[in-house]
């Protein structure tokens, strides 16, 4: 009776599956750590069929699908960070902003950018700078050079469209904030010929 009950069990625990379930997500995370980028891929993607946390796989979805250039499909994954209501942060626009450049949409990239700096200075200015993006003091430095970045992409995105007047006018802007930025100052004795 016992061996019975005991190959019952057996059979039980191993059709139910008693192994240790997997979280995908962290599996992924860890394979990008490990620059295993297809690998991440595939995880984040089972994580979704699991139905794990969506905003967590797409946001590391679209994190994979960047390192591996793949532009489109990261900033679709990053796109739908927001439509599973993921938080809106500036450093989730500035991806989506960069991938948008890389694709040649710029209207779409200046728009990322847009909200992305405007995020970003909503949160400067209502948590009188304690507390950033990063969760820390820490984050400040981090989210300061993602702002950086999209100011210096907006003007990029203005040039593109040839939107001469709006790019000389924001890379003036730059300037006045970032005076030690060799590369804007290029842009702005570039603009100046325009």
């Amino acid at each position: 009776m016992k061996k019975g009950v005991l190959c019952i069990l057996l059979v039980a625990c191993l059709t139910a599956g008693c192994q240790k379930k997997v979280n995908y997500i962290e599996q992924g995370t860890q394979q990008m750590e490990e620059q295993k980028y297809e690998d991440a891929v595939s995880s984040f993607q089972q994580s979704l069929e699991k139905k794990e946390d969506a905003q967590e796989a797409y946001r590391g979805l679209g994190m994979a699908y960047y390192e591996q250039k793949d532009y489109k499909a990261a900033r679709e994954a990053f796109q739908n960070v927001i439509a599973n209501d993921g938080e809106e942060s500036a450093v989730l626009y500035n991806f989506i902003g960069v991938c948008s450049m890389q694709l040649d949409d710029m209207e779409g990239a200046l728009d990322a950018f847009q909200k992305g700096i405007a995020l970003a200075e909503k949160a400067d200015s209502s948590e009188s700078g304690t507390q950033k993006e990063g969760g820390n003091k820490d984050g400040a430095a981090d989210l300061s050079k993602t702002i950086q970045e999209m100011k210096f992409n907006e003007i990029v995105c203005y040039e593109q469209l040839h939107d001469w007047q709006s790019a000389k006018e924001k890379a003036e802007a730059y300037i006045a904030k970032y005076p030690d930025d060799q590369a804007a100052q290029k842009e702005v004795e570039f603009l100046k010929t325009r």
